[in-house]
């Protein structure tokens, strides 16, 4: 994609014209005033020995009060074409089309001396000259000038070969890979198809079929044709100019500035971390200051800060974070944008720009050191190192899949492939629910559980463990279930826990009684043997050994897992020899009579009612017996 820049009126329509044959001035006003209001667009074809190559035109306009509409043709281009009149040389629009140009990040180009056929050669030099002092120290400072005429075509030939060398050599500058993108730049309905959008494809190729979602509003649709330069196309590849008819969608719903992307692919955003020029023409940025955000085709108004700082001098870089104000903007690191006052300066009224660092930023102060150490990552061109930051500071909580290839702007066949680099050099795990966590993170996490261990074993010796419920409720609660399943099976794996049921120990614990309470489960033993299918309840049981209640259950619950008692409903606890022989009898007995009735149960207990009843009831809970009416059955299949 190839777009112009520069000054209002120093040909640059005319110029496009003569390159492409093309006039993109489609407006009656534009052709009345002679001045560009909208974006144009032409293809032009190259070729040398090499082959063939087709180039999209953007002609944007250079009046000053259109900047909005030149940043957004900027946007989604490769290459620039910046135009200068040999006989005016560098004007205002010209400096702030070019500043914007560097802040994009426009690395490609050939300035074209329009007009050379009204001026001398002398006057020529000096409007080169001119041009490279503009140009010296940026991305562009080597970019070919080349004068030309589009009057009487002189140049042309030189300034095609030109655009072809720096198309060959430069490398896309618009994403092809990530989400699918289309900035919305015109809307409109064409008679027997419906809504219509063009715009600039980016990341992925849309389809004849595909469904779509139009960002921020969130509405669904689907494509019911292409179109690229007038042809229609089954498929439009990143990179190129296109137009997609909507099926299911009004034009009213539709707007420049939307964004039409595939479903659940983009998640809007009301806050961007970024890395900011700003430019030397610009006042000092202080904290809140109020800005017009551009970012492809949307405009927003938004609020800027420093980060790390209290102040941005003019002609520095920094961090900064951005407050958008109104509608959400879906944008993802790697994009550019640029920032415009309210105030003209002295070339226009931008500010500066940069590029999203992080669309998804973390509330902290803007002062937090952490923070500049996180936007110090994101800005680093390893795309390894952005991921595994991304996922650090997600903390215990962890991130799961889909939150990060929304936050990182990585489509799953990009995002996959750098997890399993992470994953194998164990700088981040994964759990069952796709939750990445760094590595040491899950560490953490593992060391947190280990040393619950610890505790509730010193603390409670005779209990064998800690539920998995309980083990987890002691862990912070942004620690979620499957990274705390994840460190238990990787704590097992290990062999540094163990499990019983839904109890987890630690490997080397063993269950032991205590000097001091030796003594009390002794009596209680003693005691329940002594009682048989008698025993006292759990209150008369305290007051024999003038102990607490409290005191007791843990006790009665050991003698429970040593199989030496057997608790039955009621709260009352048996011996389990005298319980074992009980069972023998009464099945015997319904073996041979086939049921007893409750009178003739309570007799074969031998016991009042007051533990007759809570012992069938065990035996029901066992599935020895089955209650039909006042008569007990013995269970089928037991």
């Amino acid at each position: 994609m190839l777009g112009t820049a520069g000054h209002i009126d120093h040909g640059k329509t005319a110029l496009v014209r003569a390159l492409t044959g093309v006039d993109t001035d489609r407006l009656p006003e534009e052709k009345a005033r002679g001045i560009t209001l909208v974006l144009g667009f032409a293809p032009l074809d190259l070729a040398d020995e090499a082959g063939a190559l087709r180039l999209s035109v953007v002609d944007v306009p250079g009046h000053e009060a259109l900047v909005r509409t030149m940043v957004s043709g900027a946007t989604g281009i490769d290459l620039v074409l910046l135009v200068v009149a040999a006989d005016e040389g560098v004007m205002p629009q010209t400096r702030e089309h070019a500043a914007i140009c560097e802040l994009l990040g426009l690395e490609h180009g050939v300035v074209a001396l329009t007009r050379c056929d009204l001026v001398g050669d002398e006057e020529l030099e000096l409007a080169s000259d001119e041009v490279r002092s503009l140009l010296a120290g940026t991305a562009l400072a080597d970019a070919p000038i080349v004068a030309v005429s589009a009057l009487t075509r002189a140049g042309l030939p030189e300034l095609r070969s030109a655009l072809l060398a720096v198309a060959r050599a430069a490398t896309p500058r618009t994403p092809r890979t990530g989400p699918t993108r289309l900035a919305v730049d015109r809307v409109f309905t064409r008679p027997g198809f419906g809504s219509v959008v063009t715009g600039t494809l980016i990341g992925g190729a849309f389809e004849v079929g595909d469904a779509v979602e139009i960002l921020p509003s969130g509405r669904r649709a689907r494509v019911r044709g292409l179109e690229s330069h007038g042809r229609s196309v089954t498929r439009a590849e990143p990179g190129l100019r296109c137009a997609a008819n909507l099926q299911g969608i009004d034009h009213s719903e539709l707007a420049r500035g939307d964004v039409v992307t595939r479903p659940d692919a983009l998640r809007p955003t009301g806050v961007l971390d970024v890395s900011l020029r700003w430019l030397a023409t610009a006042p000092v940025l202080l904290r809140d200051t109020s800005v017009e955000l551009l970012a492809g085709t949307l405009e927003r108004r938004a609020r800027v800060s420093p980060i790390g700082a209290v102040r941005i001098e003019p002609g520095a870089s920094g961090f900064a974070r951005i407050r958008v104000e109104g509608e959400r903007v879906p944008l993802v690191p790697g994009d550019r944008f640029v920032l415009r006052g309210f105030a003209r300066l002295e070339f226009g009224a931008t500010l500066g720009g940069g590029i999203v660092l992080d669309p998804a930023p973390q509330r902290r102060r803007l002062g937090d050191p952490l923070l500049r150490e996180h936007l110090e990552a994101f800005a680093g061109r390893d795309p390894e190192a952005r991921l595994e930051r991304r996922i650090a500071r997600s903390g215990w909580a962890g991130i799961l899949f889909d939150s990060l290839r929304l936050e990182s702007g990585l489509e799953a066949d990009s995002l996959d492939p750098l997890l399993a680099a992470l994953a194998e050099a164990g700088t981040a795990r994964v759990t069952e629910a796709r939750r990445w966590l760094s590595g040491a993170a899950l560490a953490e996490i593992e060391s947190r559980i280990e040393a619950s261990l610890a505790a509730q074993h010193a603390t409670n010796p005779l209990l064998p463990g800690i539920s998995r419920g309980a083990l987890r409720g002691r862990l912070p609660s942004n620690v979620a279930p499957d990274a705390f399943d994840l460190a238990l099976r990787r704590l097992a794996a290990e062999g540094s826990i163990g499990f019983e049921g839904d109890l987890v120990r630690n490997s080397g614990h063993r269950v032991r009684e205590s000097a001091a309470e030796a003594p009390m489960l002794a009596g209680l033993r003693d005691t329940l043997r002594a009682s048989g299918l008698e025993p006292p309840s759990l209150r008369d049981l305290a007051v024999k050994l003038d102990a607490s209640v409290e005191t007791l259950r843990p006790l009665l619950a050991h003698l429970e897992r040593e199989r030496s008692v057997i608790r039955a409903p009621g709260d009352l606890y048996f011996d389990r020899a005298a319980v074992d022989a009980l069972r023998a009898r009464v099945v015997a007995a319904l073996e041979e009579k086939g049921s007893l009735d409750t009178g003739a149960y309570k007799a074969l207990i031998g016991t009042s009612r007051r533990t007759a009843v809570p012992l069938m009831e065990l035996f029901d809970a066992e599935r020895i017996t089955l209650r039909a009416g006042e008569h007990r059955l013995l269970r089928r299949g037991r």
